[in-house]
């Protein structure tokens, strides 16, 4: 196997990981007892985390594009054409998607929107195929069939999932996460693997932050006159759980953008949806969750759909061995 491209499927991976891990995390900091004056409008909390979220999120990413001392690459960045694009992927990702994913979380609870909201998995595809043209062999195929009948067997039997659970307002939510992450996995991947451009996944994320953060300053905060619960927030020890997933959230979108460097956005996606197996893996570990038998035949069906992928690569398809040189850490 092309190592570049062992890199991108073992990132990919690890994106999943994470991001379940944020996930598990997150469900537990809208439990949280500031939190409950708000039960008829849910979705004020929600959106005053994915602001903080974000902005910690820009500040350790800025620490570190510091301390690697990448600001000139930053600088050259911000003045090309591509300015534009990664803008207009921060939209889709962050205030869009983001927030129907915490929004899905709230009204559905963690597992139920890790299941459903993976199906971004097959929208992106779609996408990748009409507008990169990336070449989907059968190997592919069969491998993302095989990932959705695992989400689709999840879906059943899991604890949390009921007749309560649906409603109007969860599903917009997750249509929003859906398309939102998609168009967002599309524009990442055309800038980093398909554009001949030196940008790199730390500052493409630093920008998405930055611009979702100014956003949500901006328009989002001040409409729903939540800056209130901001400073709140900030007062208790609440917000040092936010700063802890702003980290392993910033961590998980690095390794996501940097395997959709590599891989492309199909097969990129398709392992970072890994992230609702952990998720559920991380509530039966620490939430005594039932352990389930839809749950084993779900996670050898990944496990079977990842060595697809793993095994998938055109020669054409992989970077030159510089991708090393070019994204490393």
């Amino acid at each position: 196997m092309d190592k570049s491209y062992k890199y991108g499927v073992i990132t990919g991976l690890f994106s999943g990981i994470t991001w379940a891990l944020y996930t598990i995390i997150n469900n537990m900091i809208t439990k949280n007892i500031i939190f409950s004056s708000y039960t008829e409008k849910m979705f004020i909390p929600v959106l005053v985390i994915v602001f903080l979220h974000d902005f910690f999120s820009s500040i350790w990413i800025f620490f570190y594009l510091w301390r690697k001392k990448k600001f000139f690459e930053l600088k050259k960045t911000i003045e090309s054409k591509n300015i534009f694009l990664i803008f207009l992927g921060a939209l889709f990702g962050g205030p869009i998607g983001m927030s129907g994913y915490l929004l899905g979380i709230k009204y559905m609870g963690a597992s139920y929107t890790a299941s459903f909201s993976s199906t971004y998995l097959i929208v992106g595809t779609i996408l990748s195929v009409i507008f990169l043209k990336e070449k989907i062999n059968l190997r592919m195929i069969v491998a993302v069939l095989i990932n959705m009948v695992g989400i689709f067997i999840l879906n059943f039997q899991i604890n949390e999932m009921d007749s309560n659970k649906i409603s109007i307002l969860g599903i917009f939510s997750l249509m929003l996460c859906i398309f939102g992450w998609a168009l967002e996995g599309l524009i990442a991947s055309y800038i980093l693997k398909y554009k001949s451009t030196d940008v790199e996944p730390s500052i493409a994320i630093f920008i998405r932050q930055l611009t979702s953060t100014i956003f949500y300053s901006f328009l989002i905060i001040p409409y729903i006159g939540a800056y209130n619960l901001v400073f709140i927030v900030l007062k208790f020890n609440v917000v040092f759980y936010i700063a802890l997933i702003s980290i392993i959230g910033s961590l998980s979108f690095f390794l996501w953008y940097y395997s959709m460097s590599i891989v492309g956005v199909a097969r990129g996606i398709s392992l970072n949806v890994s992230y609702i197996i952990w998720t559920i893996i991380f509530e039966i570990i620490f939430f005594n969750v039932q352990f389930q038998l839809n749950l084993i035949v779900a996670s050898i069906l990944f496990i079977v759909s990842v060595l697809l992928i793993a095994i998938t690569p055109d020669e054409k398809e992989c970077l030159s061995n510089s991708i090393d040189e070019k994204f490393r850490l």
